[in-house]
């Protein structure tokens, strides 16, 4: 429930601080006083649009806090915690400041969190009803009703998204299908025309190294003879080296054996030089190609790689060869799309109707529960109904095939129709009531604010409006702010809303009623400007206190 409200600097109100208890509270004043702006404030704490309207003249800022306490079963610490929110306790506590460029911060529990977190949290907590309800849309309806009942649509909603994933998938195939024919010339040209070439792996390099030694032969070969013959001198020279150590060795064993082996690594290394050099000497006289064949065969594999698009026309044959025969199998794979199509539809169609089983038992406990709310309101004559329409094809969606809408009946043979076509003002004001006492009851939400609900009724008819709201109250915290001495008389705290001006300044004021002003309030609701003492006499009846 709603524990408190502290606005400070919200357009006419400069400081303002309301506990509010459970029950029925009802908020009362002039025309004009500013109940409206309680309401704007309360919105704005709860994340609705800030507007730089809001902010009191002249102030820098602005700022409203909400202070709530809710049941440990409420499923909204849940949604704390996954947003790691902190709390202790059973307090929550929504804070908005509003700057004079019109941004704003908002707070939860000292916490920064966005507009719009805020605002689905608050949705949690307070829901604000007014003559022009949104359950005047038909296109509320449905969620109405699922709500009551607490029906859980995610199995169709499950079953909905694979219906439109296989469709989906069906329609982009047939699509490239469509354009397979230009595909498959294109594969078939292009891997005659690779295969004709014959790529193979590595072959450019090698082909680039071949064409390295034939383009610069003269030049190695020359280079090789050179290196020969002063390998073949520097061998000698080692051998002849290597003997003299030897003879010396058994001299100096200490000095002459490491340059023995020194020398040994030598003539090992120099051979290896020089039987690769012949090895080289091989490869450039043994080249089978000429440097014109090599070239042309170079170019050849580059046109193609950049005509393909790729820096290795294997992999890219391969491609070509595995995309073909996948078109090849495109009138298989067209029939397996169809058939899952098909299958996710079935699937849809028995959740959606299962769903619709069950939003059919709903409504029948719906249209008893409102018909025993209807007589009290006086509206005895008046029949409820919930108007079922199965959707065509094209609109079928995640909560399933179901259009819903709640008709209504006034008079006995008269024709029932819409909600909103069918009952006049002061009807509709019941029929809200009637719909709010046994929807919210099915529901999580602590606080519920009317404004005005009593709009184009009065007398007895205001009085069972009263009657009701009281009912409501012993579940959920009302808040009903009223014209109306029959529903305030109700109230089991009473706040009257007026204007004061002082120093020039026009400021908005709310105080609690004790009962003997709560008794005045209502008879000045009754009278008008002048109270006479019939008024309040009337005000006794009203609130059960004739002496």
């Amino acid at each position: 429930m709603l524990q408190a409200l502290s606005i400070r600097n919200i357009v006419l109100i400069d400081g303002l601080d309301v506990d509010f208890n459970k029950g029925l509270c009802v908020l009362t004043g002039e025309t004009g006083a500013g109940k409206s702006i309680l309401l704007d404030a309360l919105g704005l704490a709860l994340g609705e649009r800030a507007e730089a309207r809001l902010l009191r003249s002249g102030a820098e800022k602005a700022s409203v806090t909400a202070t709530f306490s809710l049941p440990s079963h409420h499923p909204l610490w849940q949604q704390l915690d996954d947003h790691g929110i902190s709390y202790e306790g059973c307090d929550i506590i929504f804070r908005r400041i509003l700057e004079t460029d019109g941004k704003s911060k908002c707070f939860l529990n000292d916490q920064v969190i966005s507009q719009n977190l805020m605002r689905r949290l608050g949705q949690e907590l307070v829901e604000i009803h007014g003559q022009f309800d949104q359950l005047l849309q038909a296109k509320s309806h449905l969620a109405a009703l699922d709500a009551y009942e607490k029906i859980d649509v995610h199995s169709v909603q499950e079953a909905f998204e694979i219906y439109q994933m296989s469709k989906g998938a069906l329609t982009s195939f047939e699509q490239n299908l469509a354009k397979s024919f230009e595909r498959e010339t294109f594969l078939r040209f292009a891997i005659e025309e690779i295969e004709k070439t014959d790529p193979r792996v590595g072959e450019e390099e090698t082909l680039e190294m071949e064409r390295s030694l034939i383009a610069h032969r003269a030049k190695v070969a020359d280079a090789l003879v050179v290196v020969d013959q002063s390998i073949s001198a520097s061998l000698s020279g080692l051998f002849q080296s290597h003997k003299a150590l030897s003879r010396i060795q058994d001299l100096l064993p200490e000095k002459i054996n490491p340059l023995i082996e020194a020398a040994d690594r030598a003539l090992v290394e120099a051979q290896e030089v020089l039987e690769g050099m012949k090895a080289l000497r091989g490869e450039v006289e043994g080249t089978p190609h000429s440097l014109e064949t090599l070239e042309n065969r170079l170019y050849a594999l580059k046109a193609l790689a950049r005509k393909y698009q790729t820096d290795n026309l294997v992999v890219r044959f391969a491609e070509f060869k595995a995309e073909l025969s996948a078109l090849a199998l495109g009138e298989d794979h067209l029939a397996v799309l169809e058939a899952n199509v098909l299958s996710a539809r079935a699937a849809y169609l028995e959740k959606a109707q299962e769903l619709t089983e069950r939003r059919k038992k709903a409504a029948l406990c719906l249209q008893t529960a409102i018909a025993a709310e209807l007589p009290p309101l006086k509206l005895e004559h008046a029949s409820f109904r919930v108007h079922f329409r199965e959707l065509p094809e094209e609109s079928w969606g995640p909560s399933g095939r179901d259009q819903v809408e709640f008709y209504i009946s006034t008079n006995p043979g008269a024709p029932e129709g819409p909600l909103s076509a069918v009952a006049s003002g002061g009807e509709l004001s019941r029929l809200m009531l009637a719909l709010k006492v046994v929807l919210v009851q099915s529901g999580a939400i602590p606080t519920l604010i009317f404004d005005e609900i009593e709009s184009g009724t009065g007398g007895a008819v205001a009085s069972a409006m009263g009657e009701r709201l009281k009912v409501l109250s012993k579940n959920i915290q009302i808040l009903a702010i009223t014209h109306s001495p029959q529903i305030a008389s109700h109230g089991a705290q009473h706040f009257v809303v007026f204007k004061i001006l002082e120093s020039g300044q026009t400021t908005t004021q709310v105080r609690t009623l004790t009962l003997d002003e709560r008794h005045e309030e209502v008879a000045r609701l009754l009278a008008g400007e002048e109270i006479t003492e019939e008024a309040r006499a009337a005000a006794r009846r009203l609130m059960g206190r004739e002496k």
